[in-house]
């Protein structure tokens, strides 16, 4: 996930949302997801789900609020946090974090890559969208390893709250402006057309990743390892600093002693509480030695 979303045009055709509806979808969305929307986010809200209503025929957001309250099944609930946090995203955004994975964290695990056997290198991106962000590493992992001596044993988990962002990273098609920040090489070796004028990841790269549906607001979550890396970035701008505090905190027993923590160049963890060591902007690393609270071993 990343920015909750662009300003929406003038002309846009919207529902009127009363202040009792907004808090209600409000709540609700928070008490699931710990997403916080503020006052400010009221058109957006509106302009995000008018559509959404439309398509129902709801005639406003209280017959729509009675349609949530009435699914037991929880889809429409899936489908209206999917349209709440629609992403912006391309390929090797925030570039100089592939760049510090490539020239710092891979080659400071080169010596473990190289000692008895296939060294289990293990990367979550937490709050994946539709793919971009994981795709990206797991090109940058292909090109490095494939095929060579000594290479880690790969394991690539990406995760999202979005079953649409799910079902659209695991086909693995994407439009041509979402490559353009994509190294030539990349794009040569592992993209192929398509007849829409898209591009789709190649099998090898897209046979890297398993996807999964996670919670990030979840009491503990269901990986029974640790990662040298997470990838958590653009997701926390949807938190208030509870939820933050929550999310870093759980994130933390989920990181290998002398692992890293990606975020996004927009938002920044706490320094009045904080259990990972700041490296640069955006990039934080875990104490080497463990502590009794970290819970989760490899």
């Amino acid at each position: 996930m990343n920015e909750i979303g662009d300003a929406f045009s003038q002309n846009e055709d919207l529902i009127p949302l009363s202040g009792r509806e907004f808090t209600y979808i409000t709540a609700l969305v928070y008490d699931r997801f710990g997403i916080h929307l503020p006052e400010q986010k009221k058109v957006l809200v509106s302009g995000r789900l008018s559509k959404r209503l439309r398509r129902l025929g709801c005639k406003n957001f209280s017959d729509y609020i009675r349609l949530l309250e009435n699914d037991s099944t929880g889809a429409e609930i899936s489908e209206m946090i999917n349209l709440l946090t629609t992403n912006h995203s391309f390929f090797f955004r925030e570039g100089e974090h592939f760049d510090f994975l490539a020239n710092t964290v891979l080659s400071d695990l080169s010596g473990a890559f190289a000692r008895g056997g296939p060294y289990p290198l293990r990367i979550w991106s937490a709050g994946c969208a539709s793919g971009e962000e994981v795709y990206s590493v797991a090109m940058l992992l292909h090109d490095r390893y494939a095929g060579k001596p000594g290479a880690p044993d790969i394991g690539l988990l990406a995760t999202d709250i979005s079953l649409t962002a799910l079902r659209t990273a695991r086909e693995g098609i994407y439009a041509a402006q979402k490559f353009n920040e994509m190294p030539s090489r990349f794009r040569q070796r592992y993209l192929g057309a398509t007849e829409e004028r898209e591009y789709a990841v190649a099998e090898e790269i897209k046979a890297m990743v398993l996807f999964k549906r996670l919670n990030l607001m979840a009491e503990s979550y269901p990986m029974k390892g640790q990662f040298d890396v997470v990838f958590c970035r653009n997701v926390m701008i949807y938190f208030n600093q509870e939820s933050r505090n929550r999310v870093v905190s759980t994130l933390y027993r989920y990181v290998k002693p002398g692992g890293y923590l990606f975020i996004g160049h927009s938002e920044s963890l706490p320094r009045e509480w904080n259990p990972f060591d700041y490296v640069k902007p955006a990039i934080y690393r875990k104490g080497v030695e463990p502590t009794k609270s970290q819970g989760v071993r490899r």
